[in-house]
């Protein structure tokens, strides 16, 4: 059994320390999301225009098959998924970037993104399948941007 001045020796030694600690693998995860998330929202665009494009194909092959509508639930579920990580990657891009014009970008491109799935989900106003496309492109290159030319090189750049 660890006594309770060994556990706190391991947690200082693993760089976790306060009442509250957050097991090291948590931490770890937080660390690869922060120093990643533009990657992370480029990804996600990318998968989300793919998930776009490929809805279509799903029920046209669907529908030869049978004359109801049998979408699977778990499909539009992945939607919720893509605006949540669509979110979590901003959030920390906006964190971490050294350009202020680019928080304003990069929040404006979710906002857009998030408004035009959850109108694809429940169809309040009829657009185009396309800006659902050019939502999620958006959003990527606002981090190809933002991971290529607005990164912080110090501590002190993202404090501003």
């Amino acid at each position: 059994m660890i006594s309770s001045v060994g556990l706190e020796h391991y947690l200082d030694r693993v760089g976790v320390t306060g009442s509250n600690p957050v097991l090291p693998t948590q931490l770890s995860y937080m660390k690869l999301i922060v120093n990643n998330s533009d990657t992370i929202g480029i990804f996600t665009g990318l998968l989300c225009s793919i998930h776009c494009l490929a809805t279509p194909i799903l029920f046209v092959t669907q529908s030869s098959f049978a004359s109801a509508n049998l979408e699977p639930i778990w499909w539009d579920s992945i939607n919720y998924l893509f605006i949540f990580l669509s979110f979590i990657s901003v959030y920390y891009s906006v964190r971490n970037t050294s350009k202020n014009f680019m928080k304003l970008i990069l929040w404006t491109c979710w906002i857009f993104f998030t408004i035009i799935i959850l109108n694809d989900m429940i169809i309040i106003f009829e657009i185009s399948e396309l800006f659902s496309y050019l939502s999620a492109f958006s959003l990527a290159y606002a981090h190809v941007h933002n991971l290529k030319y607005c990164q912080c090189k110090d501590v002190e750049c993202c404090n501003n």
